[in-house]
C-alpha cells in the first residue's frame, strides 16, 4: 500500500509492506549524464514535487557477464548511466532513532547493484530494528577513471564513484530521522570494492562526521592507486575509446556500448595483474584532493579512533578463480617469486622461500593462490586492524572458513561466499550455495547478529585487536578463534603493501 512520508528533502511516496514500509529509487544527485559524465555529483538538495518512491530504478551501466548461478539470479534488470539513486527499508517511518546500515555493493568497481542481487534489505531491516540503506553509485570508469592529471577541467575531482557515496550519505544525514533512523548511528558496511571504497571514506574529510563504524568483508586500507598509474589507465581508455584529450564533445558523445568496450580494453582479469602496485585494474586514487592520503596513513595516526571497524576475510578468497582455470598457473618458481616481488619489492625471493617452507610438495598454483589470498585480503585487513589499534582505535578481525557441501566444496570458503550469510539470508532454492549444508542457517545468523550488534553497540561480540598476534573470530569452521600464523607475520614484516 503506497503512503507518503514527509523529509526535508520534500514529500516522499513510499510503499508499506509486511516488513515494515520502503522507498525506492531516491534520486539524491543530479543524472551523471552529458556535462556531467565524468564529473563530481551534483548533489538534490530538496525536491520540489512529492518523489514517487514505490519502485527501484536500474543498476549503474556495467558489463553484464556470464554468472555462476551460485546465488540464483543475481543480475541487474536494467542498467543506465542515470543511477544516483538510494533505496530505503525501515521497520516503520516513525520518530524512532534506530541505528541506520549504509550497504556499499562489490563488484570489482565494475558491477553491482543497489536493488539486485542476493541481499535482504527488507528482511535485514525487520529482523534487525534498523534502518537499512542501499546506495546506487558509479562504477568502472564512469565511477572510477582518474582523468584530472590527462585533462584537467571539469574533471578535477577524481574517485567520482566515491563521491556519489559522500553524497548519498550527505542525503542520509540530512533526511533519515523522518524515516525511523538515527543520523548519529551509521554504520556503512560492504563486500569486496565496497568495503574498499568505504575504507577509503575515511580519508575522504567530508565523509567523516556522516557515519560512525564500519563493517569490511575482504577489503581494506589498500589496493588504492597512485596517480601516476591511474593517469596511464586514462590515457589508455582515451586511446581505446578514440578520444583526443581536450575534446569534450566526442568525450559526452561516446555511446555506453563504445564505453564499455573501451574500458574492457584496459583491464586485467586476473586477480595479480589487477592487484598488484600499478595493476590494471579501477579503484581508489590517492588524488590528494578527494582521496586526501593513504586510508591506512588516516588508521595510523589515528584521525579515526573514535570509530570502531570489523574486518574479515575467507579462508580462501582466491580458490575458486583457480578452480574454475581462470588464473594463470605460473611457469617456473622464478615467475611465482618475480610475481612476489611486484608485489613487494626487494622481498620476492624470501616470500617465496617462506611460501614453500610453510605449504611442504604444494605446486606453484597453490602457492600463487595462497600468496594472493594473504596478499590482497588478509594481510592488509591485519595490517589495517592493527594500524587502528596501535592509534587507539577499536578493530575486530574475523575469517569465514564454511565451505560449501557436495561438488562445490572444491571453492572452498572463497571471495564473496559470505555475504549472504552477513544479510542473514537462510538457505533456500533460490541460493544454490547452501544447498546441502546443514550448518549454513547456523553460520548466517550468528553473522548477521554479529553485524546487528556492531551497529547498535560497536562490539560485535568476540575479543579487539590487540598485538602482537591479533586473533580472529571464526565463521563456520572447526575452532571459535585463531591467531594469525606467526610464521606469515614475520613473512611480511617490513614488506609494506599500500
Amino acid at each position: 500500500m503506497d503512503f507518503a512520508r514527509h523529509t526535508p528533502y520534500g514529500l516522499l511516496r513510499g510503499r508499506r509492506t509486511p516488513y515494515g514500509s520502503e522507498f525506492l529509487g531516491i534520486p539524491y544527485a543530479e543524472p551523471p549524464i552529458g556535462p556531467l559524465r565524468f564529473c563530481k555529483p551534483v548533489p538534490r538538495r530538496r525536491a520540489a514535487a512529492a518523489v514517487d518512491a514505490t519502485s527501484p530504478r536500474p543498476a549503474p551501466l556495467q558489463a553484464m557477464g556470464p554468472s555462476l548461478g551460485l546465488f540464483g539470479d543475481t543480475s541487474p534488470k536494467s542498467v543506465s548511466e542515470d543511477c544516483l539513486y538510494l533505496n530505503v527499508w525501515t521497520p516503520a517511518a516513525d520518530e524512532e532513532r534506530r541505528p541506520v546500515l549504509v550497504h556499499l555493493f562489490g563488484g570489482g568497481f565494475q558491477r553491482g547493484s543497489a536493488t539486485d542481487g542476493v541481499e535482504d534489505a527488507a528482511a535485514l531491516s525487520k529482523n534487525s530494528d534498523c534502518v537499512v540503506v542501499r546506495i546506487g553509485f558509479r562504477v568502472g570508469v564512469l565511477g572510477f577513471l582518474h582523468l584530472g592529471d590527462v585533462w584537467g577541467a571539469p574533471y578535477e575531482a577524481g574517485n567520482v564513484g566515491l563521491l556519489d557515496v559522500v553524497a548519498a550519505l550527505e542525503w542520509v544525514a540530512e533526511n533519515i530521522g523522518a524515516l525511523g533512523g538515527n543520523p548519529g548511528n551509521v554504520t556503512v558496511f560492504g563486500i569486496s570494492s565496497g568495503a574498499f571504497m568505504a575504507t577509503a571514506l575515511f580519508a575522504v574529510p567530508a565523509a567523516r562526521p556522516l557515519f560512525h563504524r564500519a563493517f569490511l568483508q575482504s577489503g581494506s586500507a589498500s589496493r588504492v592507486f597512485d596517480r601516476a598509474s591511474a593517469a596511464e589507465r586514462a590515457r589508455e581508455f582515451l586511446l581505446a575509446a578514440g578520444v583526443a584529450i581536450g575534446d569534450r564533445r566526442a568525450l559526452d558523445a561516446l555511446p555506453p556500448d563504445r564505453i564499455l568496450e573501451a574500458e574492457a580494453k584496459i583491464l586485467a582479469s586476473d586477480l595479480g595483474a589487477r592487484n598488484a602496485p600499478g595493476g590494471r585494474a579501477l579503484g581508489i586514487v590517492e588524488d590528494g584532493t578527494t582521496v586526501v592520503e593513504h586510508p591506512l596513513e588516516v588508521f595510523r595516526r589515528g584521525i579515526c579512533r573514535d570509530k570502531p571497524i570489523v574486518l574479515g576475510s575467507t579462508r580462501d578468497e582466491s580458490r575458486m578463480w583457480f578452480s574454475l582455470g581462470v588464473m594463470a598457473i605460473p611457469e617456473t618458481r622464478d615467475a611465482l617469486a618475480a610475481e612476489m616481488d611486484r608485489f613487494f619489492p626487494g622481498r620476492g625471493a624470501a616470500i617465496f622461500s617462506s611460501y614453500c617452507a610453510r605449504y611442504g610438495d604444494a605446486g606453484l598454483a597453490q602457492l600463487r593462490e595462497q600468496f594472493l589470498t594473504d596478499a590482497v585480503y588478509r594481510l592488509p585487513a591485519v595490517r589495517t586492524a592493527l594500524a587502528h589499534a596501535h592509534s587507539g582505535g577499536t578493530a575486530y578481525l574475523f575469517r569465514f572458513d564454511w565451505t560449501p557441501a557436495g561438488e562445490r566444496a572444491r571453492f572452498g570458503a572463497a571471495h564473496g561466499f559470505d555475504e549472504p550469510f552477513v544479510w542473514g539470508v537462510e538457505p533456500s532454492d533460490k541460493l544454490p550455495l547452501m544447498d546441502g549444508s546443514h550448518d549454513a542457517a547456523t553460520v548466517a545468523r550468528q553473522m548477521s547478529n554479529a553485524l546487528i550488534a556492531f551497529a547498535r553497540t560497536g562490539d560485535p561480540g568476540w575479543q579487539a585487536v590487540a598485538a602482537p598476534s591479533p586473533l580472529s573470530k571464526i565463521f563456520g569452521g572447526d575452532t571459535e578463534t585463531a591467531a594469525l600464523d606467526d610464521l606469515l607475520l614475520a613473512t611480511f614484516d617490513g614488506a609494506d603493501r599500500r
